[in-house]
């Protein structure tokens, strides 16, 4: 492998001398304050080429040889010129100072397009904003070493990741949040979420990510925490062509044991193709008394975590204002994790259930593939055709050792669990986006967009083997046990299916009204209208075939369990026992029809604005199924049809305290909808054992939102906010333990709940802090957001049988702190430029799961995250990077609390700490 590296590297290096290009580079700074201009636009006249300047002022761009104007330009700023010549294969450095205009503020002319990828342009927008909102750009998320983005999103101030159950905004969880790409609604892949797994898009095919954690008009309805619009690439300014490789290090995975299940066609690169299929027998609920697949496990030496990726786009001209541009990528990336823990389950004295010992072996892969195409007709109308093709797969082995529930305490009790875990989910989407201005100084402005998507998630031929009176090897290990087979998923074999489709459209236009501001390019009023459309189909059905002694329980050998299983088989001591019900499968369908205005009006020009608008969304909502115990396949089917009418107002306030400052205020109506897989009345069994029932009579919750945020811009580049928030949620969905037989979970609506908090914000450069402290302090940014946060649910209303009738919400922690830290230098020669990052997160002890039957609730304990990053860009087209990631290595633990005021370990484990070394070249 590392001959492959340095061959790979010296190859790419080879092929750099044939590049015919320059190299324009340098910095643009404010000419009164002396400050690094973030986010100007600097660009060959006349043409496309340029660039925009990152978080330290620099700006560096490919051209051809020859003489050139070189245009800066910045809002606020008057426009800068300096003639160049650009030589092959040489540098040319060029340095800017802006003077700042204050009648040009808004309305400088932009030779390339804006960069909605840098830090500073994003920053500007987020100022001159009407609502409020909040941005990551794909420069800052290379920055901070940001592989995909979910990771980027927890960079966000109040915005947070719980084990397991996603992204939590505000304290609220995945029911609470939307996410779109490109404005338009895609598929999840997991039936028991709304939201598609952020985790699945790499930073690769992005531009930016917009959070809104307000409501307006033209957003869907469905949501209290926050709507994450994913933003993907577009043309390029230059045509570009770029590779890139990196390997990385784990501590406790890399060059280890790895014990795992390869049975796919192609499963080390994220396909199981029909190596997992599901055999034909079990369509008809009738099982096979063999199977392609084995229960033996193999074991191999854990590789190091590999990531490759390709990019590149291409502009093409025609005329004076018509021009085509594409950008494509690929990548491909595995990780290799090795996690020794434990899982434990109590009564409410704090005595155990069950007390396992951990060892889980999961190996994942992402693939993902991406086409956009850009046509601009003229400078008053463009069409963009986006294509994006995302494949994850994860394949988990985990064995546990200790305690099981239906057995005694003591050595000779002890049962050892197996099970192999296979899950792959695919995404494409395809959408056609359109943005059109018509009249006089651009009076009308339409926008409209339609999506088509689809989605596949399955788990196929999950297998687990359980084993009791066990026997050791001389080494103290585990060598052989008796088949334990007393639940149907003790020992089993298990396959799931996941379809979903969605079509999604979009339009909009928006009017200016009044006398036309020709510094601001802004009508004093605006009338905005619009209509927005979801229509999803998902289809979700899963088998299962338990193992069943006949006779008395043969004895396997627990590390090749294959030979010992077929033969008991054949002699008829263990039988496959197929789920013979077909109330496994459901049906259902999501559509939603919306239609909303707003009016915005400046009350006093520059100074006050208002927007007030509402939204009436029209929703569908329709489940088909079988009652549960159904063993006629030509039983009738169910339905579980809700139709609902909401009016959701929103209405906002911005007052422009000066050029630097800003007010804000929001209030608005919002909704949450139940789930499809809420609503289904028959359980669902887990992988772990939990049960869950859904609930046909759920109704939508009501959520009343209101936010109040000061925001301080004090240089470019720079920002300070804080703000306050509240919500209360009427009529919310809870999950509660129910009265049964066993031990049975289902959704109620709640009583009310409550969550407020405050969110403050910075972003500085050392120089305006530390006056006297060096040159190297204009190169150096801290960065932090902190949020306090309170929440309660009430559920003293509802038929449960929950330990604490009041508690916190899910997720909520009472505090959430990120902190960043960025250096830029050139310590090696000025051809090399580094920047070394620092981040660190942190949050409080949050809800994981509400106690029930006297025992307490489950926490997560806060644990901290610290990471290092240093980016070396080398003459303008190499990078060598270097990260170390999750230095502290916490531990991550659940805990419950119980009656006699003590707490015990529900779950704990470490991800170990993890070197990453990747090399770029762009040609």
């Amino acid at each position: 492998m590392k001959h492959y590296f340095i061959s790979f590297a010296l190859i790419l290096l080879s092929l750099s001398a044939f590049a015919q290009k320059g190299i324009v580079k340098g910095n643009v700074k404010d000419a009164d304050t002396g400050e690094d201009v973030i986010g100007a636009s600097v660009s060959l006249q006349g043409t496309t080429t340029g660039a925009s300047t990152d978080i330290f002022g620099n700006f560096q761009f490919n051209a051809d040889p020859g003489t050139y104007t070189l245009v800066s330009s910045f809002i606020g700023y008057k426009k800068t010129t300096q003639e160049i010549t650009v030589a092959a294969g040489q540098e040319t450095v060029i340095n800017f100072t802006l003077a700042s205009d204050a009648q040009e503020l808004e309305a400088v002319e932009i030779v390339a397009k804006a960069n909605t990828e840098s830090a500073g342009a994003l920053m500007v927008e987020r100022q001159n904003a009407d609502v409020m909102i909040q941005a990551i750009g794909a420069e800052e998320m290379s920055v901070k070493g940001i592989s995909d983005v979910e990771s980027a999103v927890t960079n966000v101030t109040g915005i947070t990741k719980v084990e397991s159950k996603g992204l939590f905004v505000r304290g609220l969880g995945d029911r609470y949040n939307n996410a779109t790409v490109n404005g338009l609604v895609v598929p999840s892949t997991d039936p028991n979420k709304k939201v598609i797994d952020l985790g699945l898009f790499p930073t690769g095919v992005v531009r930016n990510i917009d959070i809104n954690k307000t409501f307006n008009p033209g957003l869907y309805g469905d949501f209290a925490g926050a709507t994450v619009d994913i933003v993907t690439k577009d043309y390029p300014d230059e045509g570009f062509f770029t590779l890139g490789v990196s390997g990385a290090y784990n501590t406790q995975s890399t060059g280890k044991d790895f014990k795992t299940f390869e049975d796919g066609d192609a499963e080390f690169l994220g396909f199981s193709g029909n190596g997992r299929a599901l055999p034909s027998e079990l369509e008809g609920r009738e099982a096979p008394q063999s199977y392609k697949n084995s229960f033996s496990p193999t074991t191999k030496k854990a590789g190091p975590n590999f990531n490759f990726k390709a990019s590149g786009g291409k502009l093409y001209e025609f005329g004076e204002e018509s021009a085509f541009g594409f950008v494509a990528s690929a990548s491909f990336k595995n990780k290799y994790d090795i996690r020794d823990g434990q899982q434990n389950t109590y009564r409410a004295q704090g005595t155990t259930i069950t007390e396992y010992d951990t060892k889980e072996y999961i190996y994942s892969t992402n693939t993902t593939g991406m086409a956009n195409m850009f046509f601009k007709i003229n400078n008053k109308n463009q069409i963009s055709f986006n294509n994006i093709f995302i494949n994850e797969s994860s394949n988990t082995t985990l064995d546990l050792y200790g305690k099981h529930e239906e057995l005694g305490n003591g050595d000779e009790n002890k049962v050892f669990k197996e099970r192999n875990t296979y899950e792959q989910s695919t995404v494409r989407i395809h959408q056609l986006i359109g943005d059109h201005k018509f009249g006089e100084n651009d009076r009308l402005k339409a926008t409209w967009g339609v999506g088509y998507s689809l989605s596949n998630a399955q788990e196929p031929d999950r297998r687990q083997l359980t084993y009791r009176d066990l026997e050791y090897d001389e080494a103290g290990e585990v060598e052989n046990g008796k088949l334990f087979t007393n639940a149907p998923d003790d020992s089993h074999r298990f396959w799931s299916n996941m379809d979903e489709t969605t079509f999604s459209a979009r339009g909009g236009v928006v009017y200016g009204l009044g006398a036309y501001n020709e510094y601001e390019d802004t009508y004093r009023s605006n009338l905005s209208v619009g209509y927005n459309g979801v229509f999803k189909d998902r289809t979700f059905e899963w088998w299962m075939v338990s193992l069943d002694n006949a006779k008395a329980s043969p004895r396997i050998d627990v590390n090749d369990p294959q030979p010992g299983i077929d033969k008991n088989v054949a002699d008829g001591v263990i039988e496959y026992d197929p789920i013979a019900r077909y109330d496994t499968r459901f049906t259902a369908k999501l559509n939603v029809n919306a239609f909303y205005a707003d009016y915005g009006y400046e009350i006093l020009p520059g100074k006050l604005k208002v927007n007030v608008g509402a939204r009436f969304e029209k929703g569908y909502q329709e489940v088909v199924y079988k009652e549960q115990g159904t063993v006629d396949p030509n039983a009738p089917d169910q339905f579980s049809i809700k139709e609902t009418s909401d009016l959701l107002p929103s209405l906002s306030f911005k007052y422009t305290v000066n050029d630097k400052s800003n007010l804000r205020f929001a209030a608005s109506k919002t909704l949450i909808r139940p789930m499809m897989s809420e609503l289904i009345p028959f359980r669902f069994t887990f992988a772990n054992g939990q049960k869950i029932s859904g609930n046909p009579d759920l109704e939508n919750s009501e959520v009343y939102n209101v936010d109040l945020k000061y925001e301080i811009f004090p240089n470019s580049g720079e920002l300070f906010s804080v703000g306050v928030f509240g919500k209360q949620i009427n009529n919310s969905i809870e999950l509660i333990t129910v009265a049964s037989s066993i031990t049975e979970f289902s959704y109620v609506n709640a009583g009310e709940s409550f969550v407020a908090g405050i969110e403050i914000e910075a972003t500085k450069r050392l120089s305006n802090i530390f006056k006297n402290g060096g040159s190297w302090l204009d190169r150096s940014n801290i960065g932090m957001n902190a949020t306090l946060l309170a929440s309660q649910t009430d559920l003293s209303g509802s038929n449960g049988l929950f330990t604490n009738e009041k508690r916190a919400m899910f997720g909520a922690s009472p505090y959430m702190l990120n902190v960043d830290a960025s250096h830029e230098a050139n310590i090696f020669t000025e051809n090399v430029t580094s920047i070394f990052s620092i981040t660190y997160s942190t949050f409080g002890d949050r809800l994981a799961a509400a106690g029930s039957q006297g025992a307490g609730d489950i926490y997560e304990k806060s644990y901290g995250t610290l990471n290092f990053v240093m980016k070396n860009k080398i003459k303008g087209n190499m990078s060598l990077d270097l990260s170390v990631k999750n230095l502290l290595n916490p531990d991550i633990t659940l805990y419950q609390e119980f009656s006699n005021g003590t707490t015990g370990i529900v779950e704990t484990y470490k991800r170990g700490v993890e070197a990453k070394l990747g090399f770029t070249y762009s040609f």
